[in-house]
């Protein structure tokens, strides 16, 4: 029987799918949040996974008032609640460190420090919520100063000192030198790090794994996007391709294993696996 002219039926609907998105095949959704992505302050990523939003229930997130002033507010069974009074010149996102306390970056008078959290449990009896103590006081985890912080994400978080990036760990201490141009977040053990115009990609211990290359992303569902020689890919988890280098520009990897790239003006939602 001959079939190279039938195709997949799979392939067929996300055609269907995709043709009625608009966009050259862009969802709205991923328009909208590629948007978000790349109008986030501090250090760029391509995923949305540090995109500022209105939080998950229990996970605190900065809010922007009409000053452009930055204060941290979660939200819970009662509605939104505050954390702080005071006001922040910038925060990113919150990092769980113990069940309701959270740390996260926040930038006052110029300076990156880290802040602590407590998030309104409910009571014991079961009767209400009981509020942190102290609501409005500021904790200061790691005191203000570094010229950028991000957000922690398995246990450490890239800072800037004396304009090179470095890591630290949860009680400040220095776990990757600042000698990097630039730094993204770490993801199954591996960080994407930038010296003298490449990127290379190091393991828990500071050792380089893979690289160099134009441009890395961090992992995202064991898949991680490079540019190699003009053009955006994606190597898995042992640093081997996982698709050809022929696109423009690309975006993190999703649950499904699937990703949004563009080729010219085109945008498409393509499956990305280990050859």
């Amino acid at each position: 029987m001959r079939r190279k002219n039938i195709k997949p039926i799979a392939a067929l609907l996300a055609a269907i799918m995709l043709s009625g998105c608009g966009n050259n095949g862009m969802t709205k959704e991923f328009a909208k949040q590629k948007e978000a992505a790349e109008s986030k302050s501090g250090i760029i990523y391509k995923t949305t996974y540090f995109v500022t939003t209105e939080g998950d229930e229990g996970f605190p997130y900065p809010e922007t008032n009409s000053a452009g002033k930055v204060r941290f507010v979660c939200n819970t069974e009662n509605g939104k609640e505050a954390l702080t009074d005071y006001e922040f010149d910038d925060a990113h996102g919150s990092y769980c460190l113990v069940e309701n306390i959270f740390i996260a970056p926040a930038m006052t008078d110029g300076k990156w420090g880290y802040v602590l959290l407590e998030v309104p449990m409910e009571s014991e009896d079961g009767e209400g919520i009981e509020k942190p103590a102290e609501i409005g006081e500021i904790v200061w985890e790691i005191e203000p100063k570094y010229e950028n912080a991000e957000a922690f994400t398995e246990q450490i978080a890239a800072v800037k000192i004396d304009g090179k990036y470095g890591a630290i760990n949860e009680n400040g201490e220095l776990v990757l030198p600042a000698i990097y141009d630039s730094m993204k977040y770490r993801s199954f053990g591996v960080i994407p790090v930038s010296l003298n115009g490449e990127w290379y990609f190091l393991g828990a211990n500071g050792n380089s794994l893979f690289g160099p290359f134009e441009d890395a992303e961090s992992y995202e569902f064991g898949f991680a996007a490079v540019k190699r020689d003009g053009k955006w890919g994606y190597i898995d988890k042992n640093g081997k391709d996982a698709t050809a280098f022929v696109y423009d520009e690309v975006y993190a990897v999703e649950a499904e294993g699937t990703a949004w790239v563009r080729t010219g003006e085109k945008w498409e939602h393509v499956q990305v696996r280990n050859y």
